[in-house]
């Protein structure tokens, strides 16, 4: 029996399927799970020629599946690897197959939710921003190039990656808790990225001033003596509190800022 190996271009039309179209069939039932089933689309056909093996095939992948889906992009390498063992008479059933895709979303999840939304865009984002106010456009094409190039790049390394290492080389590196060293090490970066970016781009000042004669106190300059950047400091402790404490949305605080900014400057507070 011929030995079935799955080719570069295969794997590489399987990860670009996925790549642009993760997010396209998004839904409460299967949530990305379609999503998976057509990125597994070239693995299938290369791998299986027989219709009822095809429909089989497919049917296993149309589960309920959900993960961050650039670093997620793993699963899809280890899963094209337990497929063409499969196809080659390995002793994998669709349960087997599955189990590893559940068994890796959860732990896959938290290290792309920690990397990429919490770590990776905030840090490119206040690099724009700085670019933006004094290159002006330079800063938003610094973004909408860089990130997605990065995200071309590691997403298809974490693939070929998942490919060749299955479920073991996965397992391993979860389990030696390098990755979690990794995932701190980046988190308290981006926290210092967004403290550096809300200290330098946070403006707010009070004119209250009181007089008394050739006396006149001015409240802004006893609150720098006190604590340079208080005001501001203070607006993120409320949005903070907000958004953390209270559970608020990100649009209903934007809605309550604006409320706040309108009110403040109409009785002259800022």
């Amino acid at each position: 029996m011929e030995t079935k190996k799955l080719s570069s271009k295969t794997l590489f039309r399987s990860w670009l399927t996925w790549f642009f179209f993760n997010g396209s069939s998004q839904s409460g039932e299967r949530m990305q799970g379609i999503a998976f089933a057509h990125s597994m689309m070239p693995i299938i056909k290369e791998l299986y020629h027989k219709e009822e093996d095809i429909k089989n095939a497919l049917k296993r992948h149309l589960v309920l599946f959900n993960v961050e889906p650039q670093i997620g992009s793993v699963i899809h390498g280890v899963t094209a690897a337990l497929e063409e063992q499969k196809a080659n008479g390995a002793d994998i059933d669709d349960d087997t197959i599955n189990t590893v895709k559940v068994a890796l979303m959860g732990p896959l999840s938290g290290i792309g939710d920690t990397l990429i939304p919490g770590t990776l865009i905030p840090i490119l984002l206040a690099i724009a921003i700085g670019l933006t106010n004094t290159l002006g456009l330079v800063g938003p094409l610094f973004y909408v190039v860089v990130y997605p190039t990065l995200t071309f790049i590691y997403s298809w390394y974490l693939y070929k990656f998942g490919y060749k290492t299955g479920i073991a080389g996965i397992e391993n590196i979860i389990s030696s808790g390098k990755i979690h060293s990794l995932t701190d090490s980046l988190s308290v970066l981006g926290l210092l990225v967004m403290g550096a970016l809300s200290a330098t781009y946070v403006n707010i000042s009070t004119p209250l001033k009181y007089t008394s004669g050739k006396m006149v106190l001015s409240l802004q300059e006893i609150l720098d003596k006190i604590m340079p950047g208080i005001l501001p400091l203070l607006i993120i402790g409320i949005v903070w509190y907000l958004l953390s404490i209270r559970k608020k949305s990100p649009l209903w605080v934007m809605g309550f800022l604006f409320i706040f900014a309108l009110i403040g400057t109409a009785i002259k507070l800022f």
